[in-house]
C-alpha cells in the first residue's frame, strides 16, 4: 500500500485556502464591529424628543386638561405640547389635531378644524364628561412623535354669568341758563 505524499502544489493550495478563511474570519469581525459604531453614531445622532406631553389648555380655565363651565359660557381648547416638566412648552408644532368628544347634552362642542376645538354649556351636567384629544408634534429639532392626552368638561348648573358693564361712569351736563 503506497501512502500518498501531498505534492508541493497540494501544500500551497492548503496554505491559501487557510489564508483564505483567516481573512474572511477577519473581515468578518470588522465588519460586525463597524456595524456596532455605526449602530452607536446613528443612537447618538438621533433626535432627542424635546415633548414629552400634550395638554389641553381651555380658555378661562386655571388648570390644563380640565374645564368647568357656567350654562352660556364657550371655550376654546388647545393642544399644549410639553416639555418634561410637564408646565413649560415645549416649542414643538402640533399637526394631525382631532377630538373626539362623546355627545353629551350638557355641552355642545366644535372641532374649529385649526386644531382647537370650541365648547359651549347647555345644561347642567349630571357627571363630568371625558374627551381625548390625539396630534402629532413636530419638535425644533426634528423628531415627531404621536400623542393622547384626556380631559374633562363639566358644566356647572348657574346662569351664564352677565355681561360685562359697557358704562363705566355718568357725567351730568347743564344747558347755559336762559
Amino acid at each position: 500500500m503506497s501512502r500518498h505524499k501531498p505534492h508541493n502544489d497540494d501544500q500551497k493550495i492548503l496554505h491559501i485556502e487557510e489564508e483564505i478563511l483567516r481573512e474572511t474570519r477577519e473581515t468578518r469581525e470588522i465588519a460586525q464591529e463597524t456595524h456596532r459604531e455605526v449602530e452607536e453614531l446613528e443612537r447618538r445622532l438621533r433626535p432627542k424628543r424635546l415633548t414629552k406631553s400634550i395638554a389641553i389648555s381651555f380658555s378661562g380655565a386655571s388648570t390644563m386638561n380640565t374645564l368647568t363651565l357656567n350654562v352660556g359660557q364657550s371655550s376654546i381648547g388647545t393642544i399644549t405640547p410639553l416639555a418634561a416638566d410637564g408646565v413649560t412648552p415645549s416649542g414643538g408644532t402640533v399637526s394631525a389635531a382631532s377630538f373626539s368628544i362623546p355627545t353629551d347634552p350638557s355641552f355642545g362642542a366644535v372641532d374649529n378644524g385649526d386644531g382647537t376645538v370650541t365648547v359651549t354649556g347647555l345644561a347642567a351636567s349630571t357627571s363630568p364628561v371625558t374627551g381625548t384629544a390625539s396630534c402629532t408634534v413636530t419638535d425644533t429639532d426634528g423628531a415627531v412623535s404621536t400623542f393622547t392626552q384626556t380631559f374633562t368638561i363639566t358644566v356647572a348648573g348657574g346662569p351664564p354669568p352677565p355681561p360685562p358693564a359697557t358704562t363705566t361712569s355718568i357725567g351730568v351736563s347743564f344747558s347755559t341758563p336762559v
